[in-house]
């Protein structure tokens, strides 16, 4: 297999993995890849530290680590007071994970292995990135994609800092086993998401959708995706009963660092904050509804399904009244794939990640802290950002469809 025959095209070396028939990457181009994101962390760290004199934070690591003895116990965190962890269950696996590496050297430890893990999970959502980009270009902008998802720097920060980079890949790896065809894995991908940090399920109804190609969004619910949602909201409610909702604490908290605060500190106290607030939730749900609507046109057309992914994660992440910084980094590999041929896309990509690094950690107390400014030049700074992040959104959604490229 992959050997040119006498006559005939060659036929691309694949390899069987989970149930997909995955193109088998180049050595140069993967070890490109892993260095490339492996080699952006250690070098953001080091500009942060030694550069920018900033910091790595760590509380939220620090968290993390103060609940496990409580966990040890038969405790747990969401239910009995064992401190500020609001994740749900499978959130806990990289915690526990890291924590047996603190045995040895205690919470810095704990950090480093951290950082393994989120490193390697990186690595994983850029060849994520990659195989995605072969179903939807030639292999070049599909490496060109993928490096934009390793190099993307404040991503890069953000995998010191959280375990975000967790969520993200699932969230990658659901839709790659989609567009390969195993449609059960995209959907327990997405499901296992949730159970990790909540918002990768917002993925399951545009992978259903896609997958109805051909069929039926009713046929291919009969077949699996909604026996597989029922589950899980089964699931999912027994542990609301069981005492499983400080994260609905979230739902009231405002946050100065998001689109509906900017806004009322423009208009005043002329329009009441829970109606600016009201009007983006409405807003939020009018755009996934849309975002669904338009993906169903074409269910068969994997860019619209990333396209419409990104949308539904963008207003998720700016339209809510709470938002920490590392949210933009759920966004990342759709929109490295949507811009991947795109030079003015590109260079808004890279600008973007400027502001996001120059948001936090580098103006942290010095221009905002999350309840309110601390400086007047702060709602000028948000105002640019969210600007150029809305550019960026333009340049991915702008991007060129098939008829279908499934």
């Amino acid at each position: 297999m992959g050997k040119k025959e006498k006559g005939k095209k060659a036929v691309p070396e694949v390899h069987k993995w989970l149930g997909m028939e995955l193109p088998v990457i180049k050595k140069e181009r993967r070890n490109t890849l892993i260095m490339a994101s492996v080699g952006t962390k250690v070098l953001i760290s080091l500009i942060t530290v030694y550069v920018f004199h900033s910091f790595l934070d760590t509380f939220g690591h620090f968290n993390s680590y103060s609940i496990v003895p409580n966990v040890l116990q038969g405790m747990v965190p969401w239910v009995n007071d064992t401190g500020q962890f609001y994740y749900p269950p499978l959130a806990l696996v990289p915690v526990l994970i890291a924590y047996a590496g603190s045995l040895i050297g205690g919470f810095t430890s704990f950090v480093v292995v951290m950082w393994i893990l989120m490193a390697a999970c990186d690595v994983g959502t850029t060849l994520c990135v990659y195989y995605i980009g072969l179903k939807m270009y030639k292999e070049q902008t599909a490496f060109i994609a993928a490096m934009l998802n390793a190099t993307a720097f404040s991503a890069a920060y953000f995998s010191f800092t959280t375990f975000d980079a967790l969520p993200v890949f699932i969230a990658a790896f659901a839709v790659m086993a989609t567009v390969y065809n195993n449609k059960t894995g995209g959907y327990l991908a997405t499901v296992t998401g949730l159970f990790v940090k909540l918002w990768p399920i917002i993925l399951y109804p545009f992978l259903w959708i896609y997958n109805s190609r051909g069929s039926s969004i009713i046929k291919e619910g009969k077949e699996r995706a909604a026996g597989i949602l029922l589950a899980t909201v089964g699931i999912f409610g027994l542990m609301l009963l069981l005492g499983y909702n400080r994260f609905l604490f979230y739902v009231s908290d405002v946050y100065c660092n998001t689109i509906p605060y900017l806004v009322s500190q423009v208009l005043g106290a002329a329009v009441p904050f829970d109606m600016i607030m009201w009007a983006f939730r409405v807003l939020m749900v009018i755009v996934i509804v849309g975002a669904l609507y338009w993906l169903s046109l074409q269910p068969g057309n994997i860019t619209r399904m990333i396209k419409m992914i990104l949308l539904a994660i963008f207003v998720l992440v700016f339209f809510l009244q709470y938002r920490s910084p590392q949210y933009s980094v759920w966004m990342l590999p759709f929109v490295a794939l949507l811009v991947a041929g795109d030079i003015v896309g590109i260079l808004t990509f890279y600008w973007v990640q400027l502001l996001a690094f120059i948001e936090f950690p580098l103006t942290f107390w010095v221009l905002w802290v999350n309840d309110h400014y601390v400086s007047k030049w702060a709602p000028v700074f948000f105002t640019v950002l969210f600007i150029s992040y809305g550019v960026l959104l333009w340049r991915a959604l702008r991007s060129k469809e098939g008829i279908s490229n499934a």
